[in-house]
């Protein structure tokens, strides 16, 4: 599953249509069963499901940060799926490197992560199927439940060892702690950067620090096969059990506050929770400026064009120097002339009708720092432009630097 904190910038794996992300919404829970994959409003409506075309038996469940559902199966042979909103099988690829699938999470980047339980692995792709890293269990390990962090980091259960494994996505072992005498199922984190799990042979619910540190647990009254924990923003806490046809909601107290029915003949597995994202920075850092620091463009607010709330701000500007933000359809790297940085929005400096300056009514900033709102409704480009759900758009700062001038590095934002 992907767990990223809201609103946290996130690279963007792909581009959607509208019409097809405006069906996943945030808080939406993606329920992997024995046959394939089930989506759900937060209220438990049913929104839609796949069985899959390629593969059969799925294992996993996530979503990229654009709002594919994510999983991996073991039949006719084993790969991993992508589908739309709608459960259609939007692209496949074998994982001739897996012996064994568990669960599946996405980075950040679009890198998605799978369990090997047999091998005692995890196996990171590119969406296009390009294998990248194995990352190997220390010991006698068997991964089961993934889940990546808002640090873009990976944590990994260890149903051999019952242990809780931290890595980073180069695959450098940050850490891990014991759950105990019995092994954990699924993994989820907190907005808050804690921990939960279930212990798949007692039903428990456990909440760890993240360094280990048990904050506290409730039971399910489950003894058997329980599998799926997942996290929602209000902290409530979704589980799953293979052979029961159901999802529970808990708070955090431990009392069942909803249930989910599953149809007969599909066992629920693993859980994820999509949250949208906002923002990807790229072009980073950027070249710095007479202050000896690169400066930097934050994104933050909402990425439902409804809400028509998004932030720009620019850090570590010269002080005392102007500037104004660019905004455009697509990414390019090139240094104008007589400029310092790099402007990384696509086409020429002058006489690019593809890039829109915001240095009109009082949005001139000056640093070092400098903010505006953006009016989602009303880009300016030429003609002006009204953004729709599934456009992407790049945005970024150009300011004054002595007699030179300068860019900060920019950012990617999916509109949703």
């Amino acid at each position: 599953m992907i767990r990223p904190r809201p609103l946290r910038p996130l690279a963007i794996a792909c581009v959607l249509t509208g019409a097809a992300l405006a069906q996943v919404q945030e808080g939406d829970l993606l329920v992997n069963t024995s046959s394939g994959l089930r989506l759900y409003r937060p209220d438990g409506t049913f929104v839609a499901e796949t069985t899959g075309a390629t593969g059969s038996n799925f294992y996993g469940a996530s979503f990229t940060p654009s709002g594919l559902w994510v999983s991996a199966f073991s039949s006719p042979h084993r790969g991993v799926a992508l589908f739309d909103s709608t459960g259609q099988e939007v692209s496949t690829f074998p994982t001739p490197e897996v012996t064994s699938i568990g669960d599946v999470s996405v980075f950040s980047d679009g890198t998605i992560a799978v369990a090997d339980q047999q091998g005692r692995q995890i196996e990171l792709y590119t969406q296009a199927g390009v294998h990248q890293l194995t990352i190997q269990l220390p010991g006698a390990g068997r991964p089961f439940g993934t889940v990546v962090d808002a640090d873009d980091e990976l944590w990994v259960t260890d149903s051999a060892l019952n242990q809780i494994h931290h890595y980073d996505q180069a695959g450098t072992h940050i850490g891990m702690f014991s759950t105990g005498a019995c092994p954990s199922g699924d993994v989820d984190v907190a907005e808050d950067g804690t921990l939960w799990t279930i212990l798949t042979d007692i039903g428990a619910v456990r909440h760890y620090s993240r360094n280990g540190t048990l904050l506290g647990s409730f039971s399910t009254g489950w003894f058997t096969t329980a599998v799926g924990c997942a996290v929602d923003m209000d902290g409530n806490i979704w589980v799953s059990r293979s052979t029961e046809q159901g999802v529970r909601r808990y708070n955090e107290a431990g009392n069942i506050i909803g249930t989910i029915t599953i149809p007969a003949g599909q066992a629920p597995r693993f859980l994820a929770i999509f949250e949208p994202t906002l923002a990807v920075p790229y072009c980073s850092p950027a070249v710095p400026n007479s202050s000896g620091m690169p400066a930097r463009i934050l994104a933050e607010g909402s990425p439902f064009v409804t809400d028509n709330a998004l932030t720009l701000t620019a850090f570590d500007l010269p002080p005392g120097e102007f500037g104004y933000f660019l905004v455009g359809n697509s990414q390019g790297s090139i240094t104008p002339p007589g400029s310092d940085g790099v402007l990384c929005l696509t086409c020429g400096w002058s006489g690019c009708s593809g890039i829109g300056r915001f240095n009109q009514g009082g949005r001139i900033i000056q640093g070092p720092t400098g903010s505006i709102e953006v009016d989602l409704t009303n880009l300016p480009l030429s003609p002006p432009w009204t953004v729709s759900a599934g456009e992407t758009w790049n945005f970024q700062c150009w300011y004054r630097d002595l007699n030179s001038n300068n860019f900060t590095d920019a950012v990617s934002v999916m509109f949703h």
